[in-house]
């Protein structure tokens, strides 16, 4: 458990700020599955990027395959399930998922995650 609060701080990334939805669009909002978690990504479904912030930089990833994520000497990989909830509308949860991080010249590594999908 500590490894996977201290991974994502080890590797460089933040807390990504609180993010707006453009009108008519959908995202995954991702948070560590720690004691305390931490807001870790966002996947912007319109334009199939994957959002992070690393120190204090804000990197929009770009998709490459379903679940798959590269850019900015990355490659991220997603596994998330999905569950819908009687009275959620235009959104699910995402029960659990992983987020494995494959950084250039770094060992990957693995987080778990849950979170949100909404549409606005």
């Amino acid at each position: 458990m500590l490894l996977s609060i201290l991974m994502p701080v080890a590797l460089g990334f933040t807390e990504l700020p609180q993010q707006r939805l453009a009108q008519g669009s959908c995202a995954a909002f991702l948070w560590t599955r720690t004691e305390a978690p931490v807001r870790i990504a966002m996947i912007d479904e319109s334009a199939l990027t994957l959002r992070l912030a690393r120190g204090k930089r804000i990197l929009d990833i770009a998709r490459t395959g379903p679940g798959t994520y590269a850019g900015h000497g990355m490659t991220v990989k997603l596994n998330l399930e999905f569950v819908e909830r009687q009275g959620l509308s235009d959104g699910a949860l995402i029960e659990s998922g992983v987020m494995r991080f494959d950084i250039a010249g770094q060992d990957s590594v693995s987080i778990p995650v849950g979170g949100i999908r909404a549409c606005r």
